[in-house]
């Protein structure tokens, strides 16, 4: 059985990534764990409506944290009889990022699908800046981000993007292959640069890449380089009409350089397509 692990505030967009994920996963018999954290930093403006008070305000934020997982999950059941799936909720009075981590120490955690929205008023940037966290501190895992408008769609483009910076691990490889398999997709493989300006290591790992997505019929596509790599990649995306974005986090290499622009901030705001992040090679 798969292990899913969704953040949740109970927002649109936090729902938006619960329906992809059920979509996606549809047939298949999962573990689903609803996580709700509430802190004064971080929870949602409902919480945030409440006086604070200590101890009687953590209690009242938890018990709307617990109501609103248990409506959570009689929602999804209601919607999806007969699935097969399991349901868990987790609610904590902790960071979350750091509630993450705890979730992924205490359970064999597959994926992590994590909601967000366009960079359009203080709301959208709060969310958009928890991904952006659980982007950087789930390291080991592959995240999903889910744009609040995004919809499970088959038959799309996928658009991996990346350096060539390293060797693509048989995981990695097995899960491009298998979200296109489940999309329906075609496969497009880009680069920012030109086939001119590849090491003699990148022209090998480019090789190595080809060759194991062979059956998936990859197709190359070379973008040049500008100031701004979220430009390159966002430009891309709306020309090539790519339907999910895959990028391979490689240490000290593409992703991490983008975390640091940040350019997965960037793209995650202003895209509404589903964005997949894998883990490194592990060693």
């Amino acid at each position: 059985m798969r292990h899913i692990l969704i953040p949740t505030d109970f927002s649109g967009a936090a729902q938006s990534a619960v329906d992809y994920a059920l979509s996606y996963f549809q047939g298949d018999r999962c573990v689903f764990y609803f996580l709700n954290t509430y802190t004064p930093d971080f929870v949602h403006s409902r919480v945030m409506a409440l006086a604070h008070g200590g101890n009687q305000d953590e209690d009242a934020m938890q018990v709307i944290s617990e109501k609103g997982l248990k409506r959570l999950v009689e929602d999804v059941k209601a919607q999806n009889p007969g699935s097969g799936h399991e349901f868990h909720t987790v609610s904590s009075f902790n960071l979350l990022t750091e509630e993450v981590k705890e979730q992924l120490s205490m359970y064999p955690i597959d994926m992590i699908v994590s909601g967000t929205t366009g960079a359009s008023g203080i709301k959208e940037v709060f969310l958009g800046s928890n991904t952006v966290r659980i982007l950087r501190s789930a390291t080991e895992r592959p995240v999903l981000v889910i744009p609040k408008e995004s919809r499970f769609k088959k038959r799309v483009k996928i658009g991996l993007v990346t350096d060539f910076g390293a060797p693509y691990s048989a995981d990695q490889i097995e899960a491009i292959l298998e979200f296109q398999a489940r999309l329906e997709a075609t496969l497009e493989v880009m680069h920012i640069g030109g086939p001119e300006g590849l090491t003699g290591f990148q022209e090998l790992h480019k090789q190595q890449l080809f060759l194991e997505l062979e059956r998936g019929n990859p197709q190359m596509k070379w973008r040049t380089p500008m100031s701004s790599k979220s430009q390159v990649i966002e430009d891309y995306l709306k020309e090539a009409a790519i339907g999910m974005l895959i990028m391979i986090r490689n240490d000290h290499h593409l992703v991490d350089e983008w975390l640091r622009e940040p350019v997965v901030k960037k793209v995650a705001f202003h895209t509404d397509i589903p964005m997949l992040v894998l883990p490194p090679v592990q060693v």
